[in-house]
């Protein structure tokens, strides 16, 4: 189960973002800047409600929706992920270009390896390592939120990867923050048995 708290910043969070490395900060000092109780709701960076759930309760909804669907169940749920990460990528660069300049590369894969840290650290999403390259875009995690609740639900390994949100929203993020566009593949995961679990994205065009 993912729990999470916070403390009241009066500082703006984007500041910190697009600004300060974190990715050495602690789960305590994220959770300081980026998150914050709202009469009685818990919000990340002062708008968006999150709420915990125990990391079984993803994958028991996949299965379900496998079951009434098929295979194109993690279509769908890629693909809105990625949606919501887009418009968050694509937010973030927007506010950055208007407050300030044009985002180079180098920023934006500054503030994806941020938002990455804020994911691990703040959310629990995983452990992420992500690499940028010529041709594409490589990222590792472990101890994924997705994979371990298979793992922790099913008891077996998986015909295919279980990460259908972590890599759909990483995907739309990382295509939002850089103004790109990305294929996508999970080339392991830890609910197939893999030791972690490996997401790559190639550039097209």
């Amino acid at each position: 189960m993912v729990l999470i708290f916070a403390v009241s910043s009066n500082s703006d969070p984007f500041e910190f973002l697009v600004n300060n490395d974190i990715s050495e900060w602690d789960r305590q000092k994220i959770n300081e800047v980026f998150f914050e109780y709202n009469n009685g709701r818990l919000e990340f960076i002062k708008k968006a409600q999150v709420a915990s759930f125990y990391n079984t309760f993803l994958v028991t909804v996949y299965l379900e929706l496998t079951k009434i669907v098929g295979r194109a169940g993690k279509g769908l749920i890629l693909n809105s992920a990625r949606k919501g990460g887009y418009t968050a990528g694509s937010a973030i660069r927007k506010r950055y270009i208007k407050e300030r300049e044009e985002m180079d590369k180098d920023k934006a894969i500054f503030i994806a390896r941020n938002m990455l840290s804020i994911w691990s650290k703040g959310f629990g999403w995983g452990d992420f390592t992500i690499n940028f390259g010529e041709d594409g875009i490589v990222v590792k995690i472990t101890d994924s939120f997705e994979g371990e609740g298979y793992k922790k639900l099913v008891g077996e390994e998986s015909e295919r990867g279980m990460c259908w949100m972590i890599s759909g929203y990483i995907w739309g993020l990382l295509e939002g923050l850089l103004d790109v566009r990305l294929t996508g593949e999970d080339k392991k995961c830890v609910s197939k048995g893999d030791e972690f679990c490996l997401i790559e994205f190639r550039y097209i065009g």
